[in-house]
């Protein structure tokens, strides 16, 4: 075999594999997909006014987001680029337990995902998808989540795709952004 022939035999075999492992990962990433229960509130009294999720759950679930904002809401260094993307007036001084540390921007607390759960074990509810803080983008109508992807154009319920095997949160948003530049990226739910 020249070595000609053993390139185009470990290229072939290379391709194989990538498109094998490719059509092995949709497969699988289709079995845990599926649909859920979803709002978002911009406070626990609407949550509690709309009785899709029991107090419990309103509260918790506000409680879990607001932790989540205070320590890794969006971060800017400047004052200006933050109300560049959420409004003149709607950015706040991070804390010393935000993760850039005190004295950077990041916009007001906008409300909160909640989820119906997934699955229940020994009366504690594991949502499909998990509570999460929510922004208000001057340039995106509806809620942004902290990385500035459209989670939704209204207030109240609706129906979300969600990805049952991915029960843990994303990894928080650790950098601070020199300027604006959300709202170009969307986030797909109904």
């Amino acid at each position: 075999m020249t070595s000609e022939d053993r390139y185009e035999y470990v290229k072939g075999g290379v391709a194989l594999a990538i498109l094998g492992t490719l059509v092995v990962g949709v497969y699988i990433d289709s079995l845990y997909r599926g649909d859920t229960e979803t709002a978002a509130y911009k406070t626990v009294d609407d949550c509690l006014k709309d009785n899709k999720f029991g107090p419990d759950d309103c509260r918790n679930s506000f409680a879990i987001a607001r932790d989540e904002h205070l320590k890794s809401s969006p971060s800017y260094d400047k004052r200006e680029d933050c109300e560049e993307e959420f409004g003149d007036g709607r950015c706040e001084q991070t804390s010393s337990v935000h993760t850039t540390g005190g004295g950077h921007f990041s916009p007001y607390f906008g409300g909160y995902l909640i989820g119906q759960p997934d699955k229940t074990v020994n009366g504690v509810y594991y949502p499909a998808v998990p509570a999460s803080a929510l922004y208000e983008s001057r340039h995106v109508p509806g809620f942004v989540d902290a990385r500035g992807i459209l989670v939704t154009n209204k207030a109240g319920g609706f129906k979300m795709a969600y990805q049952s095997a991915a029960h843990d949160k994303p990894p928080a948003l650790t950098t601070t952004l020199a300027r604006s530049g959300f709202g170009a990226r969307h986030f797909s739910a109904s």
